[in-house]
């Protein structure tokens, strides 16, 4: 499916570069809406492998934030760029979590007007059970070499440092 949409989008790029004299470039074209389709179905995948822990994709970031740090703990504003969520939607997110007990919530120690969010134990058992099902779903989905994918994630980084020197203003 995935690469019968590619071969399509593939030839739909090469005509509007025929018809427009070559003003598109065609491999970063391709590039893109391959990054943009892949995307969007890799979403797709980790919903469907999480889903059956009672979790959406947003919530199982919030959870990892706050599992990857040493002490549990996080800042909503912190939380809201780590998982690209507003913070109208990260107060929503988190109200959830709290009602769940997956997420504790209290004022900040050095600043209490500063909620400080701390994953529970039953958060942290959560995620210690979604991760193995996840990783099968990781190896499955990139099933290549170490090498390929550090080398992959290299070119991958090197075009998210390309976009952050873009002036966005200019770019639409």
């Amino acid at each position: 499916m995935l690469t019968a949409q590619l071969v399509e989008i593939d030839a739909g790029i090469n005509r509007v570069a025929a018809k427009t004299d070559g003003v598109l470039p065609v491999e970063s074209a391709m590039l893109f809406r391959t990054l943009i389709l892949l995307g969007r179905e890799l979403t797709q995948v980790l919903e469907g492998a999480i889903r059956p822990f009672g979790l959406n994709e947003t919530e199982y970031r919030v959870l990892m934030i706050l599992f990857s740090q040493p002490d549990g703990m996080g800042h909503p504003t912190e939380l809201c760029a780590g998982a690209a969520q507003s913070p109208a939607n990260m107060t929503r997110l988190i109200d959830s979590l709290v009602a769940r007990r997956l997420v504790g919530r209290s004022p900040g120690v050095e600043d209490r007007r500063r909620t400080a969010l701390q994953i529970t134990p039953a958060g942290d058992a959560l995620v210690r059970q979604v991760l193995p099902h996840l990783a099968n779903t990781l190896r499955n989905v990139f099933n290549m070499g170490g090498a390929e994918q550090r080398q992959l994630i290299a070119h991958l980084q090197g075009i998210a440092t390309t976009m952050d020197s873009l002036d966005r203003s200019k770019v639409a």
